[in-house]
């Protein structure tokens, strides 16, 4: 029973536990590693330094890496400017590329230990002395308040914490102040791009998300929607997508990489998204054009 039940469970839920137990090793590099670079037997393997067995898995079949590209690039912080770096961030989970970009807290050092001060043998008994001495003067001149001093087994004076005056009424108090309302945001990306220059050559179109929730399709050839899903974005997200007309005329942006892979995003019925030609430069630089008649 236990095996059928195995055997039985969803092909999706099984690429969802391997896809978060690949990005837990991801997670673990360093900031120098880049975190598509694997082995060409070990996706989440790799070496300090260069090999012939590295590969990169940013997209497509894992892809053979020159000595150079590895000690230039892909083992050193700049890698996030590596144009197939940032052709695969497009078809990453938001989630997972949030964790990969977000620096590990570093763990504070341990507090200084106070040194310990020996009492005499024969000290003990002038130093309570000296202190009842030091109660007294205190509760003469400065009142009962500042004579509330503690005498431990080993007549040291312990200081009680003072306990904080309320703030009178009437008297009003500095607080910071409040951050400028935000302007409504918009589906292009957070930061500006570089749009296209002559010579550049179009490769695809991207789809391009808010956080928040997003209906997805699935639509047969005649147009017809067959399945529909909910999808949620933890992020600003983007991921490549195909543009296909159906025979009835309906135009879907079906999604070619990533966790959506075959869902369409529909005009008028998944949400808020945008639609963005991408060309690439002779210099590998991405840039990209909004198609104005998809927005919704």
């Amino acid at each position: 029973m236990f095996g059928r039940r195995q055997r039985e469970e969803p092909e999706e839920a099984i690429r969802e536990r391997e896809r978060r137990a690949l990005f837990a090793e991801l997670a673990k590099r360093p900031d120098t590693v880049c975190p598509f670079l694997g082995l060409a037997g070990a996706r989440a393997g790799y070496h300090d330094g260069v090999t012939p067995e590295h590969r990169c898995y940013a997209f497509g079949e894992p892809a053979d890496l020159s000595s150079e590209q590895q000690e230039r690039v892909c083992l050193q912080r700049g890698y996030g400017n590596c144009p197939r770096y940032l052709r695969g961030v497009l078809v990453i989970p938001t989630e997972e590329l949030e964790a990969l970009r977000r620096p590990q807290p570093a763990m504070p050092p341990p507090p200084p230990r106070q040194p310990t001060v020996a009492i005499p043998a024969g000290g003990g008994r002038r130093r309570r002395g000296l202190v009842l001495a030091l109660v007294l003067v205190l509760l003469v001149g400065g009142g009962a308040g500042a004579g509330l001093l503690l005498l431990n087994k080993n007549g040291v004076a312990a200081v009680p914490t003072p306990t904080p005056r309320p703030t009178p009424t009437g008297v009003a108090t500095a607080s910071p102040s409040a951050p400028a309302a935000s302007s409504t945001p918009t589906i292009e990306t957070p930061i500006p791009e570089p749009t296209p220059k002559p010579g550049d050559k179009f490769i695809g179109y991207e789809v391009t998300v808010l956080q928040g929730d997003n209906v997805l399709f699935t639509v047969g050839g005649d147009g017809e929607i067959l399945a529909s899903r909910q999808a949620t974005f933890s992020r600003f997200s983007k991921a490549p997508v195909d543009s296909i007309l159906a025979s009835n005329g309906l135009r879907h942006w079906r999604t070619s990489q990533g966790y959506y892979t075959g869902w369409s995003y529909i005009k008028g019925q998944s949400g808020p998204f945008l639609i963005r030609e991408v060309y690439q430069g002779s210099d590998g630089q991405l840039r990209y054009n909004i198609l104005p008649d998809s927005e919704t």
